[in-house]
């Protein structure tokens, strides 16, 4: 008998008796007020990045009183934290970056928050005693008068001033990812809240050569002149209140006034953080639906709305508290949605306490893919799913039911990362379709470890369209058979799928015309015709077995083509027989 089929007769038996043991698993209320009293229960989940939309590992990420570290792809989880009824806050902090906040309404099950760290470098570096000017390439500025500086104690600071002076502009597509807060919620000096409208923000801070963070004394007070972006200044007030953010409260709080001088706002401040000329409004919100040129709701699209952004759930809705008495443009910009665009909608200026429906924003078609998150005992199981491709993060969405449909670039190979909130992972790699069609990857599997171990290939021919299958394995076995020279592997699902390959020796490098045998659903075993292997890792005894194939296979149901076919077998002790 060919020693392949032993193997898989085996393969077939060890099926059997891990199937019998089996394996063990692990409406959000929206408010206007982002104070509104009361608590809820939510799983705070999410991903930090940089400006490039790259994720950032080590970032000590609190939220409530709870602290975590964003992992190897930047992510993070806060699971059942309980948080304010109306608004949650999440503050990310690492050396280098500037602090970077998000408030989010909470949702009931989980709560997406998706982070963008600012990086922070020395800009202008004066002398304490002397004082001096930052200036900007914009014309925006900040005059630190002479002996004003102070240490963390509030004594006297004599000595070097390293400053980190950024001009954030309001009308970049970017601002409503950086903007400190992200929601431009604020806090009145009579204490009542406020919406923000900003006409510029600068960002402040100083330190000592040694790091020590530094500040300037009330008693000799700063002047900022901030410019205004060319787009707001006709409509921008004569005179305008100066907000500050608090990175503890997650607030711009009102202190001062700024003068419109020309195309510039000039104001003096006692302290240093962001400084943001605002109209304050009052709360009101809008709600809005994605779909594509099929009418389907759009999960995990970002919504510019006006200065701030949303993200659309599994049901393509999105909601966003927007600021009274000014109008603004909702808009999906490609460069947030990796070239995905609708026509902007101009809002008109709404009124307190309004709940304004926006029209129907309509995209046209792109790749999707779907699938299910299960566990080893066909449970669904539940948490957050975030995808990368061109080193970047491209989305991030929740799983509240266990399946997923995420919209994705043409022809890019995608990394699809699952975390559970039970701490379970899979991780998985595909090829996005070329053309807009969808690539339904079935049921992704997990028994509680990470899956790093990928058996995998998509299928076209005898029924079935690039059709993508991913073997949760119950064996995955590869032997070296000394008197032939060449090597067996054998990869067997709980169910009816399977695979064997059969190449030479015992090392990497690519074999053409190699044989194996398929099992898949309703095909009867198909040989291979014409399938080439490519071995990119042979381990010792115990370790991996790794590579990919591709190729022709003939069954009785016809010639069925396998593509981007990965396998990863543990290396049993070699045959001598």
């Amino acid at each position: 008998m060919n020693k392949i089929l032993k193997i898989v007769l085996i393969a077939n038996l060890l099926i059997l008796l891990i199937a019998a043991i089996g394996c063990s698993e692990d409406g959000s209320i929206i408010t206007n007020n982002p104070n509104n009293g009361g608590s809820t229960t939510t799983t705070i989940t999410g991903i930090v990045v940089n400006e490039n939309n790259q994720p950032i590992s080590g970032v000590t990420v609190t939220a409530h009183g709870q602290v975590k570290t964003s992992g190897a792809n930047g992510e993070f989880m806060f699971t059942d934290i309980t948080v304010p009824q109306g608004r949650l806050f999440v503050k990310a902090e690492k050396s280098g970056f500037f602090t970077a906040t998000r408030g989010e309404q909470p949702k009931a099950g989980a709560t997406v928050v998706k982070i963008t760290m600012m990086t922070k470098s020395v800009t202008h570096t004066i002398n304490s005693a002397t004082g001096g000017t930052a200036n900007l390439n914009n014309g925006s500025m900040v005059e630190i008068q002479p002996g004003s500086v102070v240490k963390s104690d509030g004594t006297t600071y004599n000595g070097p001033v390293n400053m980190s002076v950024v001009y954030m502009d309001p009308t970049d597509v970017k601002f409503s990812e950086t903007v400190s807060g992200g929601d431009m919620m604020a806090r009145r000096s009579d204490s009542t809240d406020a919406v923000l409208y900003s006409y510029g923000i600068m960002k402040v801070e100083m330190e000592s050569p040694a790091g020590e963070r530094l500040n300037v004394t009330g008693g000799k007070p700063s002047t900022i002149t901030t410019t205004i972006p060319a787009a707001l200044v006709a409509q921008a007030p004569a005179t305008i209140p100066l907000w500050y953010f608090d990175e503890n409260t997650g607030l711009w709080h009102e202190e001062g006034v700024a003068t419109k001088q020309g195309n510039k706002y000039v104001g003096t401040v006692n302290h240093f953080t962001d400084w943001n000329n605002d109209y304050p409004g009052y709360l009101t919100r809008v709600e809005g639906k994605v779909i594509d040129c099929q009418g389907q709701p759009m999960p995990g699209i970002i919504v510019k709305v006006g200065q701030t952004i949303a993200v659309t759930d599994e049901f393509g809705n999105y909601v966003r508290t927007v600021p009274t008495g000014v109008e603004f443009t909702i808009s999906v910009e490609p460069a947030q949605n990796f070239g995905m665009s609708g026509t902007p909608i101009n809002i008109p200026a709404l009124t307190q306490n309004q709940v304004y429906q926006v029209p129907l924003c309509q995209l046209a078609c792109f790749p999707v893919i779907t699938g299910t998150f299960k566990d080893c005992n066909n449970n669904y199981i539940y948490g957050t799913l975030s995808v990368f491709w061109d080193n970047q993060n491209q989305g991030i969405l929740p799983t509240q039911t266990g399946a997923f449909r995420i919209y994705v670039a043409p022809n890019k190979q995608a990394r699809l990362k699952f975390t559970s909130y039970s701490g379970q992972v899979i991780d998985t790699v595909v090829q996005t379709p070329s053309t807009p069609v969808t690539l339904n990857l079935g049921d992704l599997r997990s028994c509680g470890g990470q899956v790093n171990c990928e058996n995998s290939f998509i299928i076209t021919g005898a029924g079935y369209n690039n059709k993508f299958v991913s073997l949760q394995t119950a064996v995955s076995l590869g032997i070296y058979f000394t008197k032939e020279d060449k090597t067996g592997i054998t990869v067997a699902a709980m169910d009816t799928t399977s695979f064997s390959l059969v190449f030479p020796g015992k090392t990497t490098g690519s074999f053409a015309w190699q044989s194996g045998s398929l099992v898949y659903k309703n095909l009867t075993t198909a040989a291979a015709k014409t399938v080439n292997i490519n071995v990119t890792e042979y381990g010792p005894v115990g370790e991996h077995i790794r590579g990919t194939f591709e190729g022709t296979f003939q069954s009785g149901s016809g010639p069925v083509t396998i593509t981007e076919g990965k396998f990863c077998v543990t290396r049993q002790p070699d045959h001598e027989e």
